[in-house]
């Protein structure tokens, strides 16, 4: 929320914290009631010294903004509100000065074939409807062909137009099954660290998330056994491939733990296969191939094997839930970009080469990444992932905050391993995304490295 707060504003440091705090009240992003953190705490997590911290407090209590409570602890003054969400997306995509290892978006569009779209065939492809809910017929029939003949997909399995719901990203996918799925304060089962964005859709649908205990090879078949029998979630999100974010790609024999386990409880499942074809090894290796009774419905994106500009996602699934996320949509927009699917047709054909070739890219960046970070960094632990361009790396702290904080100070920003978990909950872990120029990576990681010499050095 602080991002940048130490480049912004005027005057002294405790000056331009009590300016970035100022704006996060004023804004309603921290509400009235809102209890900040022991000032020690936030000086550890902004790698500063309590005297700043106390010092920019005292500005803001001054002009009535905070309140201390003794023995209780400071907070927001002013009516409360709710927390806006998308914060955990907010950190993992809010751009800042110097150079960016927390995003996950490809770099630029030099993978892709050459292709390009006419008014000619933005007309013919229409078919005079400027507005399809749906998703364009064509680009429905192009993605209900993709799953029938396997494709980057996995097994092939047999899919009509009908079953398939274009839409901007598996993002937005997600929102539309987890709201038409799930009612309020019922619970999600989800990985205990997962993609960010799942947590704020999570907390926009106003559900809880029931989290499921990873080992190195994923999912843990008894802890979801667990999960489901206690929570009875009214479905589980699930990521096929290389997990985000601890790039694990499970073995056969571990999704079929997992499907029988999900077909017991008879539990819906969420599948995103955003990421499942950038497994190094080229494999696609889906719960969905496993399951025999549990109702899986996929989501998936040109967004990790493309371009996340495009914007172009869809959801796989019986006609009857189709049906609702279609209509969900319409409670938001009115339909997914007509230009961006016809570019998507055009890109359909090659999906497998385009994704081989992501692949390639991809293993070099993340091999040369591990070699660096082996040599500059003994202390962050991590493993090699299955898969995409993310490493999640585990230091020697209670807290990554202050180290994320640091790091940004020496021009690099970095992931807190917290935004990947239900309640945000401090802890050890950073990630990075290697999908970057090999100059770029090598001197962010160096920066990152700088970073945490500066953190040791500080006890």
């Amino acid at each position: 929320m602080l991002e940048g707060w130490a480049s912004t504003g005027h005057g002294s440091l405790p000056r331009r914290l009590a300016h970035g705090l100022r704006l996060l009240i004023d804004s309603g992003v921290l509400p009235g009631g809102w209890h900040l953190p022991p000032e020690r705490a936030l000086a550890g997590q902004l790698a500063v010294g309590r005297t700043t911290v106390t010092q920019a407090l005292d500005e803001l209590r001054g002009e009535g903004l905070l309140t201390s409570i003794q023995g209780s602890g400071t907070y927001v003054v002013g009516p409360s509100t709710p927390l806006p969400v998308g914060t955990r997306v907010a950190e993992h995509l809010s751009s800042g000065p110097g150079i960016d290892l927390a995003k996950g978006d490809a770099p630029d569009l030099s993978h892709l074939p050459p292709v390009s779209i006419e008014m000619w065939q933005l007309n013919a492809t229409c078919g005079g409807a400027a507005v399809n809910a749906a998703g364009l017929p064509a680009m429905r029939q192009a993605i209900a062909e993709l799953y029938s003949r396997g494709g980057t997909t996995g097994r092939p399995r047999a899919t009509e137009p009908d079953q398939i719901h274009v839409t901007a990203g598996s993002h937005q996918g997600s929102f539309l099954l987890v709201s038409a799925l799930a009612a309020r304060g019922k619970a999600v089962a989800v990985a205990e660290f997962s993609y960010p964005g799942i947590f704020d859709v999570i907390d926009s649908c106003g559900v809880r998330a029931a989290p499921v205990r990873l080992d190195r090879a994923g999912m843990v078949p008894e802890s979801l056994d667990q999960v489901l029998g206690r929570d009875r979630p009214a479905a589980l999100y699930f990521q096929a491939g290389p997990q985000i974010p601890t790039g694990q790609v499970p073995s056969v024999s571990r999704l079929r733990a997992l499907a029988g386990v999900v077909d017991r409880h008879r539990v819906t499942v969420i599948e995103d296969t955003t990421v499942a074809s950038l497994a190094f090894d080229g494999t696609a290796p889906m719960l969905a191939d496993h399951c025999r009774v549990a109702t899986v419905i996929s989501t998936g994106s040109l967004s990790k094997t493309c371009w996340a500009g495009l914007r172009l996602g869809w959801i796989r699934g019986p006609v009857p839930i189709i049906e609702q996320t279609i209509y969900r949509h319409l409670g938001s927009d009115l339909g997914p970009s007509v230009p961006s699917q016809v570019l998507a047709l055009e890109l359909l054909p090659h999906l497998d080469d385009i994704a081989a070739e992501r692949r390639r890219r991809l293993e070099t960046g993340v091999d040369t990444a591990l070699d660096q970070i082996a040599d500059s960094i003994p202390d962050a632990a991590l493993t090699r992932p299955g898969g995409s361009s993310v490493l999640w790396m585990r230091f020697p702290v209670e807290d990554s905050a202050a180290l994320v904080n640091l790091a940004r100070r020496h021009s690099v920003r970095v992931a807190p391993g917290s935004i990947h978990t239900a309640g945000k909950a401090p802890g050890p872990f950073i990630r990075i995304d290697v999908d970057r120029p090999a100059g770029l990576v090598r001197e962010g990681i160096d920066r990152l490295t700088r970073a945490w010499h500066d953190l040791l050095d500080r006890g």
